[in-house]
């Protein structure tokens, strides 16, 4: 399957159902959810934390800790579209997280087994678009706390020189999560898991599951 192709694609989709939701979606005015909901567009940068599985595949059989993972960095940039304008209850209301770009960028460091004083530092960079629904509750005035469940199509940018893998690597990610917003400061955590396949003949995948946690704002 052509990559270039599904991403636009998925873009597409998502244009289509922001567009809807769009015409759907009222300002609030109701409840605690009144002046649109403290803000629905987000700005969230945070931290990449690599799960156990990826640095022991690259070190192999061997366990000899050539390779080891640092702490990354993340940037996201989307909006929620809520599909009624009350809360149902005065407590909650759902909708769709759209995240129209999703950048990661994650160290990874190689020690040369014959030379201690020798390390390279190489990079595991990726680029996504996520869409899926999130519930988000209103327990106190300004309290707000959002479950989100998101499809990620991602495309792995940058790999270095770790491993031949061909063409760029594709995988249909998911993201699972939970948001806390304060007006318009927010603090999230999320886990992102997927994998991607650099080996045809045999099939062998590359794990990237990743924890994250990201601080950002909300804006009208």
């Amino acid at each position: 399957m052509n990559i270039t192709k599904l991403l636009v694609a998925c873009c597409v989709a998502i244009g289509i159902s922001i567009g809807v939701q769009a015409q759907q979606a009222s300002v609030v005015g109701q409840g605690h959810y009144s002046d649109s909901d403290f803000g629905k567009f987000y700005v969230r940068v945070g931290a990449n934390f690599m799960n156990g599985d990826l640095i022991p595949l690259l070190n192999g059989d061997d366990m000899d800790g050539m390779y080891s993972a640092s702490t990354g960095v993340n940037l996201e940039i989307g909006r929620y579209f809520f599909l009624h304008a009350e809360p149902i209850a005065d407590l909650f209301k759902v909708g769709l997280d759209a995240s129209f770009l999703s950048l990661g960028y994650n160290p990874i460091k190689w020690n040369d087994p014959d030379d201690p004083g020798y390390s390279e530092t190489m990079d595991l960079s990726t680029v996504s678009v996520k869409l899926g629904p999130v519930i988000s509750f209103n327990p106190v005035s300004d309290l707000y706390a959002d479950a989100f469940v998101k499809l990620a199509p991602t495309v792995l940018t940058s790999i270095s020189d770790m491993v031949d893998m061909g063409e760029t690597p594709f995988a249909l990610k998911s993201d699972v999560g939970v948001n806390l917003r304060y007006k318009k400061v927010t603090v999230t955590a999320g886990y992102e898991s997927g994998s991607f396949e650099y080996d045809v003949e045999t099939g062998e995948r590359m794990p990237m599951g990743m924890f994250q946690l990201k601080l950002g704002l909300q804006f009208y």
